[in-house]
């Protein structure tokens, strides 16, 4: 029995709740009423709940500035600054360095002493062009070069309808060869205005044509040969500079780089939240079951059942530093017993219960197994319908969440998966806890 006192000893409202019932069923049995009784223990556990009011402290989300070409280095490096802290707090909360984390936040803070950075797309790769004075980002550059040297091809549309998408700057490059004419040009001058580019192409000749090149021998005598001349980039190399006395360009990069940063660290966040809140909610799905089963008083189920749900609530609000006050847990409680009556829940779930249950040797036949699981299967719903809540920080904490119970219960089967899976993953936690 060491085990089960640690465990009560870890959520005392819980353990206040449960004690409280037992102290009442030996009170009943010496033949007093349970009026008196059920205030006291009321009280205490009201009591031990705003004990329970112990909140992390948590800072919110940076709001990255907007977009534009006002955009300033101190925006950027105060945005940055507000992403460290966020990065901090997700270390403290796994209880482990993020060191992919903290390199992307380092080269972030590096580009912003880096000149224009650049992605070379398209057809561009593969000619002579002077990309070792620009560094290159592969998914969040300043701007992308795409080349292009006849229309558009379906998978080129849909890349720069992307990068249109992303708000990610794009100058298209006319790869220009010896043969193509204007109309071609223009046709393809026409697809990027139809994508929603309308700038203008720069035109390079990568490949000029060979041209006819007499030199004199030193006898006097002429030789002809076909030389190839040096590309011609004069309009790239003038956007270039241009762009590169732009730092804006190049501060908008960062924010893209910052953002995605962010979305890394939120979603690693509520990985690690999901994890634990599911830990949480099978815990508590077990503690009713448990006390479902062995309670021969029904009139106590209500206030265990309360005293065990009202615990999930406020350890899953931790989870997700959702502040829960007082009141909010207890409207929360009051309005959820109603709600599944209402909707005849268990009433269902009971009669699921005894269906199954038949089809078990094991269990059939044992009088309380039928409450158990009923109350195991409820708080389920509860705990991950408030869960369903929690994960959305725009969502308030009250007691119309329970609406969404209704789309939650869905006939037999999913009854039959839960307590499938309930019974088998359950009895091993609850033999080494009690051992």
């Amino acid at each position: 029995m060491v085990g089960w006192g640690q465990q009560l000893g870890r959520y005392p409202l819980l353990a206040v709740g449960l004690v409280g019932c037992s102290l009442l069923l030996v009170w009943q049995g010496l033949g007093h009423g349970l009026g008196m009784g059920l205030g006291v223990v009321s009280g205490a556990l009201v009591l031990v709940l705003v004990g329970r009011q112990r909140w992390f402290g948590t800072h919110p989300a940076p709001t990255p500035p907007p977009n534009g070409s006002q955009l300033s280095r101190g925006e950027v490096i105060a945005y940055l600054e507000q992403i460290a802290q966020q990065l901090s707090d997700l270390e403290e909360e796994l209880g482990q360095p993020q060191p992919d984390l903290h390199q992307n936040w380092q080269d972030c803070i590096a580009a912003l002493e880096q000149p224009l950075s650049l992605a070379w797309r398209g057809t561009l790769p593969q000619i002579p062009i002077p990309q070792g004075a620009f560094p290159t980002h592969s998914q969040h550059p300043a701007w992308v070069l795409y080349g292009v040297q006849e229309r558009l091809t379906p998978a080129q549309v849909q890349e720069l309808t992307a990068y249109h998408a992303q708000d990610q700057p794009v100058q298209v490059v006319w790869c220009a060869a010896p043969w193509s004419g204007k109309e071609l040009k223009a046709a393809v001058a026409q697809q990027l205005r139809d994508l929603g580019y309308p700038q203008p192409l720069l035109t390079i000749t990568p490949q000029p044509a060979p041209i006819l090149v007499q030199r004199m021998q030193g006898d006097g005598s002429w030789e002809d040969s076909w030389e190839i001349p040096p590309p011609v980039l004069e309009e790239l190399n003038h956007w270039l500079t241009q762009r590169s006395q732009e730092p804006h360009w190049q501060y908008q990069a960062i924010l893209r780089r910052g953002r995605a940063l962010q979305t890394t660290i939120a979603q690693r966040q509520q990985s690690h939240r999901a994890q634990l809140a599911q830990r949480v909610i099978h815990r508590y799905q077990v503690w009713a079951g448990v006390w479902a089963g062995v309670n021969p008083v029904p009139s106590l189920d209500l206030l265990a059942t309360g005293a065990i749900n009202a615990q999930m609530l406020v350890d899953l609000a931790q989870v997700y530093r959702r502040p829960l006050t007082l009141s909010q847990a207890t409207e929360m409680v009051k309005a959820l017993a109603p709600m599944l009556l209402q909707m005849g829940v268990v009433e269902a779930i009971t009669r699921l219960a005894a269906v199954w249950l038949k089809t078990q040797v094991v269990t059939y036949g044992v009088g309380g197994a039928i409450q158990a699981l009923s109350a195991a299967y409820l708080t389920h719903l509860a705990g991950h319908t408030f869960l369903e809540t929690l994960q959305y920080p725009e969502r308030e904490l009250n007691p119309g969440l329970w609406q969404s119970l209704g789309t939650r219960v869905q006939a037999s089967a999913t009854a039959m998966q839960f307590w499938q899976r309930f019974i088998p993953q359950s009895l091993p936690w609850v033999v080494q806890s009690g051992a």
